[in-house]
């Protein structure tokens, strides 16, 4: 029997997830989480899939155990090409991922039907959002971009500056040349890097963060299911919320400095809990 009243999970390699659990913030206020960063582990790109697969079905089992959540949201796009379909079919617990609501909204407001897609090598190489975005319109030319260096850079608590402005030119001028008018920001890092990105690609290009659709489409299926919290906390946006990592070793100083504004909390404080050993 799941419990209504339960946290929702996020996971993550590493805080690029925080961007998720900011909309959910926004768009589920009453709601408590419990974000695990697999820092140990980080990045998920370049892994094999089924490596990729086996952390996710780890931190999924801990969250149901542990912490009696009643949803899981895979705040990473590398999880959710890798794992997605597979760990629905094995857990009862509504579990969502990064893409198809995405390139729903990528969709709806393209108008010259060229779509971009940045993210990691995993997320890029695996197709899923290419495929996401063909399956109903085959008419769309869809170009992409492996980005590596944007999560080591907000790893770091690297969100402006000259050297961010570098690799934007050098992952997205070939974007620009083929004229995109929407651009999906297909890690959940990215969207710490927005005002960059932004300035970078123009005011005419669209940018898509698949964290905001996400938090719409987890609060409208809970709401579907009756599954939201009842009794709103207005101190859980501080007091009742987790944030775990496997490696608190690999968390700069400038990043929590940078999250904690980004999060719009007073402080982010992560606590370690390796649940590989």
């Amino acid at each position: 029997m799941v419990n209504h009243n339960g946290p929702i999970g996020l996971l993550d390699s590493g805080v690029g997830g925080l961007t998720v659990a900011r909309e959910i913030f926004n768009y589920l206020p009453e709601e408590e989480i419990v974000y695990y960063g697999d820092t140990l582990h980080l990045p998920y790109g370049p892994r094999l899939l089924s490596e990729v697969r086996e952390f996710v079905i780890n931190i999924i089992d801990y969250f149901i155990i542990e912490k009696k959540v009643k949803a899981v949201v895979l705040a990473c796009n590398t999880a959710t090409s890798a794992a997605l379909k597979m760990v629905q079919k094995r857990y009862q617990i509504p579990i969502f991922g990064m893409i198809d609501a995405a390139t729903r909204r990528a969709r709806q407001i393209t108008k010259n039907k060229k779509i971009g897609v940045i993210g990691t090598e995993g997320t890029i190489n695996s197709q899923a959002y290419q495929r996401s975005l063909m399956a109903d319109d085959h008419s769309l030319e869809v170009f992409s971009a492996a980005c590596p260096e944007f999560v080591e850079l907000v790893e770091a608590g690297k969100f402006t500056g000259q050297e961010v402005e570098n690799y934007a030119h050098k992952y997205l001028d070939g974007l620009i040349d083929v004229e995109v008018d929407v651009l999906i920001l297909g890690c959940t890092h990215f969207p710490y890097l927005i005002p960059v990105l932004q300035k970078v690609m123009g005011e005419q290009v669209q940018l898509v963060n698949p964290a905001v659709e996400m938090a719409r489409e987890v609060r409208s299926t809970l709401e579907e299911r009756k599954m939201l919290k009842k009794a709103k906390n207005q101190q859980n946006k501080i007091s009742g919320q987790q944030f775990l990592v496997s490696d608190i070793s690999r968390i700069s100083q400038q990043f929590l400095e940078e999250g904690s504004k980004f999060l719009g909390l007073p402080n982010l404080e992560f606590k370690e809990k390796n649940i590989f050993v």
